[in-house]
């Protein structure tokens, strides 16, 4: 396994591991990721600013995750856009990804590392308290009419 930073080049594989990944959620009857231009155009930017990471196997992208400054606070690194591949989910490469920002955000001088997910993705939030994330509650409606749970934990 390899984790890497996605350069513009990958913008195709990265929005296509998102998708099938929203896909399986919506399948699930979880409404995750929006399939719209302005994601297209967010990742783009995203990956210009070097915050996007593919996670690779034997070269071939199988996974994805986004870093980036919290914009509550620069301090804290926020997780955005966690996805495997739906072939290779339950053999840890979440949890690898996780490790890795957790491990990315420290060498930054991060106080803490957050994100929010849909409050219904139950097996996500099992992983981040597995992880030592706290869940820190409900923050409301989003665009798509969704509740969101904001995870964090703290860096020492």
């Amino acid at each position: 396994m390899e984790i890497r930073l996605a350069q513009e080049q990958h913008l195709i594989e990265v929005i296509y591991i998102i998708r099938e990944c929203a896909q399986q959620l919506m399948e699930k009857g979880v409404r995750h990721w929006h399939n719209t231009q302005s994601d297209y155009t967010e990742i783009s930017k995203d990956i210009a600013n070097k915050y996007v990471y593919l996670v690779s196997l034997k070269k071939v992208p199988i996974g994805t995750i986004t870093l980036k400054p919290d914009d509550s606070d620069a301090k804290k690194t926020y997780i955005d856009r966690l996805a495997i591949f739906p072939h290779f989910q339950r053999r840890g490469y979440a949890k690898a990804l996780i490790d890795f920002a957790l491990t990315e955000a420290s060498k930054k001088g991060s106080t803490a590392v957050r994100g929010t997910i849909p409050n219904n993705d139950k097996s996500l939030c099992q992983l981040l308290e597995e992880k030592g994330f706290k869940n820190l509650g409900a923050i409301g409606e989003c665009r798509d009419e969704m509740v969101k749970i904001l995870f964090e934990k703290k860096l020492e």
